[in-house]
């Protein structure tokens, strides 16, 4: 038995109980996927035979449902599969980045860019640094002593020169997020962080 927790979301129109993935999957010919009335459901599983089947102890009455189970376990399987090779990638590309950034003196701390003085931030404005992700700050502060405050945005940054590098590491973390056994501190890698906003940080 494979023991794993597997999560299913799905759904039931309301007006004949057809069960489907998406809302796409239960739109009638010329309907709007917004226009279905659905019922948001889930199942977990949490055993699987060594093939890969939900256990019959834990079957939903719906193959599609089973079907889902089975396919985001061998998802999972496969991944996991990789991670040797992928960590030992990764941990390459972490020592090229962190070497740079070494190498050049280069500070890991946070840039703070004022919006209201120095305009929208974009990559033209830090030249010889390239934004790989961008995150806007959820903050419940914004809800309520900062709604005066637009949400504060930060970018995060590599040298242009490790860019590539960067990237493929970022996807291969990223690939292994839900691997609770990818090596996740040995291929952590240099950053600066942009924080863009229109007050200080409180």
């Amino acid at each position: 038995m494979i023991d794993r927790k597997i999560k299913v979301e799905y759904l039931r129109r309301r007006e004949d109980s057809k069960i489907g993935l998406t809302y796409e999957d239960l739109a009638k010919p010329g309907q709007a996927p917004w226009e279905v009335d659905a019922i948001d459901l889930s199942e977990t599983f949490t055993k699987f035979t060594n093939g890969g089947r939900v256990s019959k102890t834990q079957a939903s009455p719906y193959d599609l449902v089973n079907e889902a189970a089975e396919r985001k376990l061998a998802k999972e399987l496969e991944i996991e599969s990789q991670r040797e090779d992928d960590e030992k990638r990764g941990k390459e590309l972490a020592t090229i980045i962190n070497r740079y950034f070494e190498d050049n003196g280069l500070d890991r701390g946070t840039v703070e860019w004022d919006m209201i003085y120095e305009g929208s931030f974009d990559d033209t404005k830090t030249p010889g640094w390239v934004t790989i992700k961008t995150k806007t700050s959820h903050s419940a502060w914004y809800q309520g002593a900062g709604e005066i405050n637009s949400a504060s945005t930060y970018h995060t940054q590599v040298p242009a020169a490790v860019e590539q590098e960067a990237r493929e590491l970022q996807a291969i973390r990223r690939k292994h997020q839900n691997d609770r056994d990818f090596d996740f501190w040995s291929t952590s890698y240099s950053t600066r962080i942009v924080r863009e906003a229109d007050h200080l940080n409180y």
